[in-house]
């Protein structure tokens, strides 16, 4: 079993843990008091997300034994309060895979932000306008709550399912 950490400046810490299927585990302890798990499948795509509040995040780490919870102070809920920071996984077959960041017209189309670019190893905070997404990408989104869900409904289209 491998486990990295990984600072994710301004946003926080990830940790990944390499799981004995081939699965990764991966827990983003943001600086904000919110968590975010995932189970990452053996081909790097998310198989499931959940978010956390920070007092679900806080009874998480209490149970798992994290020793130090840190206490959100006004600023950080007020700002948390009129903005919404998402990760989001570009996926192969999603729209956004070849344009570049000014091209996608995301701020025009939905007003939410890309943030930063987390690609492997790197991370591009405030990426330039010739940034081009690529499948695997972890985009950084923010923007107010309407902006978020704009922003997942123009780019990031759910599957229909049909009856069986």
């Amino acid at each position: 079993m491998t486990t990295r950490q990984t600072e994710l400046p301004g946003i926080g810490t990830k940790h990944t843990i390499e799981l004995t299927t081939g699965d990764e585990l991966v827990v983003i302890d943001h600086r904000s008091g919110h968590w975010e798990l995932a189970r990452v499948d053996g081909d790097g795509q998310t198989a499931q997300l959940i978010q956390l509040q920070p007092r679900e995040g806080a009874e998480l780490g209490r149970i798992l034994g994290k020793t130090e919870i840190p206490e959100p102070d006004d600023r950080r809920e007020l700002l948390l309060d009129q903005f919404t920071l998402e990760w989001i996984t570009v996926d192969p077959e999603m729209s956004l895979v070849g344009l570049d960041l000014q091209g996608a017209d995301i701020r025009v189309r939905s007003g939410a932000s890309v943030i930063a670019i987390l690609r492997g190893d790197q991370s591009m905070m405030n990426p330039p306008p010739e940034t081009v997404f690529e499948a695997g990408d972890t985009l950084v989104v923010m923007g107010h709550r309407e902006q978020i869900e704009r922003f997942m409904t123009e780019f990031c289209p759910r599957p229909e399912t049909g009856a069986e």
